[in-house]
């Protein structure tokens, strides 16, 4: 008899049967994911019907934390008797999320104003004017963001201002959070719940798929976070790029062994930086301070050298800082900038420059330290895509990090995280870290399926732990990576482990290497020369990733895409936007840009 799991192991389509573009990577994601479902033992298919009113709790999100945001809520609602169900948007069908009564959304905005990549086709949907009425639904909205960036929170408060349009009654005002986000999110949860809780009608699971089925799965939360990180010694620090090369990146490793900490390929480290001590001490100078000066902040008394060095954002201006300076300089054109919120000329003004450079170039100012104190933020976690497989590396987490140093104004200015590493850090200290999940941005679990990876410069973090994973997992798709950099001499970083790979046929490695001739070659250049192979094996049901810059390669990535499909697939504009979109869906192309 035929083993079933056999049948499916790839999703091969005929190449004769009539199916449109989007359907056949409807049915390519479909066979891509019965292998793994038949995997599932019967006591798993069981729907578990728990009393209590459903509540539907959605999640945006790009680098994890509201969906992390979601669980917790969903945990709080069971307390209350509720039964929760969380869903990643990608998931969720509009028309059966209008009849769902309870819904609570957890939603970040992602670089400037924009959607997280899995909410983004749910948004299109719900903004159109066929959008069904939600007439019959309870609301309330948790928006992340970061204070630093114009559109703070858009995507959260777009959400809140459509579910009302369309005839939802909010239950909680939406709350925005910044960086900072932990204690307002658990304010919110509770005053979104018990408003909740009681409204809709009685009984237990709702017939809609939106809110039936399993409560939402025990997620397994670590037991360190910002506010109470893990501290993993570094155990090893090489520079990648050569001496002659226009960048410095480095390669970092860390022991997490005693931790009782894990993670997954495509998660990510998030490391809580010190300040530079010549950046600590140009303030102290520009406010006439000693080292050992006590001031309050947060409550607490504190040394001014310890406040600067370990607790504060002193390098980038604040929104209130640039206000504040802008008002009391002489420079018109500046403070016209701040406060006819022309953000891209204010941009363009700024950029570049931290705080130092602002009080250097503005003295008329008179900004104090208690002023200046009341506008900065505290220091922010660094998010860096994880370089390694745990399975590879017992005990062990690697970071590929590019170091940013930069001369301004004939001042030295160095990016916090990146030189907090590379040069205060010695081999042997231990660094402030945790973990952050990643679930959407991780290797396929049927082995069997081929992956395509874009990841030029220390874009290829990711991907280095992706094939240490796979070579790890013997796992026998096939894997295809794209990458490039300014020098292949200089930038080639992980040669020799990359050509090993690609020697052993267990990597196809494709190379573009800017300015080594005439013609810029990047790594869309190199897409498109391959595209009737590489439109083959998204047919064939690939998996594609992409990781790095968002501004430009992500976004030019993304156009070849389109065209190969247009051009192999002979579709026109229209059904290759819905057959890249319909990867989206699917969870085969996903991006871990920044």
């Amino acid at each position: 008899m035929t083993d079933l799991n056999d049948k499916f192991k790839k999703p091969m389509l005929p190449t004769d049967v009539p199916f449109s573009g989007e359907q056949k990577v409807w049915l390519s994601g479909f066979f891509a994911g019965l292998h793994s479902h038949l995997q599932i033992t019967k006591s798993d298919d069981a729907v578990v019907q728990v009393a209590g009113k459903p509540i539907t709790i959605l999640y945006g999100t790009q680098t994890g934390n509201a969906e992390t945001c979601a669980y917790e809520v969903a945990d709080e609602a069971k307390l209350l008797g509720l039964s929760p169900v969380v869903m990643d948007m990608d998931d969720v069908d509009l028309v059966e999320l209008a009849s769902a009564e309870r819904i609570l959304i957890c939603i970040s905005t992602y670089g400037e104003g924009e959607m997280p990549d899995n909410a983004a086709a749910l948004w299109e949907e719900i903004s159109s004017e066929q959008a069904p009425e939600f007439n019959n639904t309870f609301f309330s909205v948790l928006a992340l963001g970061d204070t630093g960036y114009d559109d703070f929170c858009l995507s959260g408060k777009q959400w809140d201002e459509r579910l009302e349009q369309l005839g939802a009654t909010r239950i909680a005002d939406r709350v925005d959070c910044d960086v900072d986000y932990e204690d307002v999110a658990v304010e919110w949860t509770q005053k979104a719940l018990n408003a909740i809780k009681d409204k809709g009608s009685d009984g237990g699971m709702s017939n809609s798929s939106v809110s039936s089925g399993n409560t939402a799965p025990k997620k397994e939360k670590s037991k360190f976070g910002r506010k109470n990180p893990m501290s993993a010694p570094m155990t090893l620090k090489r520079r990648l790029t050569s001496a002659e090369s226009s960048k410095e990146i480095m390669h970092f490793e860390f022991s997490i062994a005693g931790t009782g900490e894990t993670y997954n390929a495509g998660d990510a480290l998030n490391i809580i930086p010190r300040n530079q001590p010549s950046l600590v001490a140009e303030l102290l100078t520009i406010f006439n301070c000693s080292s050992d000066h006590l001031c309050q902040f947060g409550g607490e008394s504190v040394s001014l050298q310890a406040l600067l060095t370990d607790t504060v954002e002193i390098r980038t201006p604040s929104k209130d800082f640039i206000k504040l300076i802008s008002q009391r300089s002489n420079d018109k054109v500046f403070a016209d900038l701040v406060s006819e919120n022309k953000n891209t000329e204010l941009n363009e003004f700024l950029y570049g420059k931290d705080s130092v450079d602002l009080l250097n170039a503005y003295p008329e100012a008179k900004i104090t330290l208690e002023e200046f104190l009341d506008c900065i933020k505290p220091i922010a976690p660094r998010a860096y895509s994880i370089a390694s497989s745990v399975n590879a590396h017992t005990d062990e987490v690697h970071l590929t990090i590019g170091s940013v140093r930069y001369n301004l104004a004939d001042r030295e200015h160095n990016g916090v995280c990146s030189t907090y590493l590379a040069d205060m850090v010695e081999e042997g200290e231990g660094v402030q870290c945790y973990f952050a999940p990643n679930k959407a941005f991780s290797v396929p679990d049927d082995d069997s399926m081929d992956i395509i990876m874009v990841g030029p410069g220390t874009g290829i973090a990711p991907f280095r732990g992706f094939l240490e994973e796979r070579e790890s997992r013997k796992a026998e798709g096939k894997n295809w990576l794209f990458f490039g950099d300014r020098n292949k001499e200089n930038d080639f970083i992980y040669r020799e482990q990359l050509e090993a790979m690609e020697a052993s046929g267990f990597l196809r490695l494709d190379l573009a290497f800017s300015r080594d001739q005439a013609e810029k070659i990047y790594v869309q250049t190199r897409i498109k020369e391959h595209g009737a192979e590489f439109f083959k094996w998204l047919e064939n049901g690939a998996f594609f990733y992409i990781c790095g810059d968002a501004i430009r390669m992500a976004k030019d990535v993304d156009v070849a895409i389109h065209e190969v499909v247009m051009e192999h697939g002979k579709m026109n504009k229209e059904e290759a936007v819905n057959y890249i979109n319909a990867l989206k869906k699917s969870k085969r192309y996903v991006r871990d840009v920044y």
